[in-house]
């Protein structure tokens, strides 16, 4: 079930979370400390400083228990008990000493729990969307390393040699026919098909080159100049927007950045600003809602930049 097609987390002027449905009512009156958005038909919420899960109806499907909960995904949530340690602070000389203690478990969306062991998921669920490490193989072209083991180069589909030997000595894929390299001058990004650099190859750090995650369509490049301002890119290396302070690598149809003033706001695949430079940290989209944070409080927006809250955007 899809976010924007049941509740959605609204705070309320007294600091309170509570829902409000597709047609502007609340379903249910109960409001919480703190709230996450519905997924697969249930909802994490925090009452009494723990975490549990609701349905559609605002009835317990799991009581307030945990220190940490994540949404459904794929019929299962994951939620911990995480407790600190219970030696003093002073220093511990021990190099074994534990910092406390963590409980891992699955929830079913009928309320029931089972350990999971293992360490705590990714933060944002999906594995993340930083330029990778060096693949042999993209869907449609090979890289290969000269005789001389100095270079490599890179062969279309057919086996015949697209980008020669000699210009650069590492090449890491990233997205069907780009990669990032770094030849003579620097790291870059090629279009290996057309052999083409649409970011030239004279960045200076690995880190100065980003990729949007998998989930915004087209994916989007940003790149950062000498002057430490991003500007974000399309495929073909055409500027979109620049002198932003900082891109976000998540994205869902926006991704979040700042401008000089270290307010954030979101483009579209376009380079558009479509959600104005006006919150205070960065956020990113899920299931069409992101929670930003403005004037101390935190909040959800819609893809339309509309405010989940009842005191007005000017505070």
């Amino acid at each position: 079930m899809s976010t924007t097609a049941s509740a959605i987390p609204y705070l309320h002027a007294d600091g309170r979370f509570g829902f409000v449905g597709p047609d502007g009512q609340a379903p249910f009156a109960k409001t919480f400390e703190d709230a996450q958005p519905f997924s697969e038909g249930r909802a994490a919420v925090r009452s009494g400083g723990k975490w549990g899960y609701i349905d559609l109806r605002g009835r317990w499907i799991v009581r307030p228990r945990f220190t940490e909960a994540r949404p459904f995904k794929d019929g299962e949530a994951w939620a911990a008990i995480v407790g600190p340690s219970t030696r003093s602070g002073f220093i511990d000389l021990n190099p074994f000493h534990s910092l406390g203690y963590r409980k891992c478990y699955l929830v079913s969306p009928d309320g029931n729990t089972r350990s999971c062991g293992g360490d705590y998921p990714d933060r944002h669920g999906e594995t993340s969307s930083r330029i990778r490490e060096p693949s042999l193989d993209s869907r449609q072209l090979r890289v290969v390393q000269a005789p001389d083991g100095k270079s490599a180069g890179v062969l279309g589909a057919d086996g015949g040699q697209i980008v020669p030997f000699g210009i650069y000595d590492d090449l890491r894929y990233q997205d069907d026919v780009l990669f990032v390299v770094h030849g003579a001058g620097g790291w870059g990004i090629l279009d290996a098909a057309r052999n083409v650099e649409i970011v030239a190859a004279d960045r200076p750090s690995f880190e100065q080159l980003k990729y949007t995650s998998p989930r915004l369509f087209p994916r989007l490049l940003a790149v950062q100049r000498d002057d430490g301002s991003w500007c974000v890119l399309d495929r073909t290396g055409t500027e979109l927007h620049c002198g932003l302070s900082e891109v976000s690598h998540w994205g869902e149809r926006l991704i979040a950045a700042s401008n000089a003033q270290k307010q954030w706001g979101a483009l579209d695949t376009r380079g558009q600003l479509v959600i104005p430079f006006r919150y205070d940290a960065e956020f990113r989209f899920q299931d069409q809602l992101a929670r930003v944070r403005s004037g101390g409080r935190e909040f959800y927006i819609d893809l339309q930049g509309h405010e989940y809250r009842a005191y007005p955007a000017s505070d």
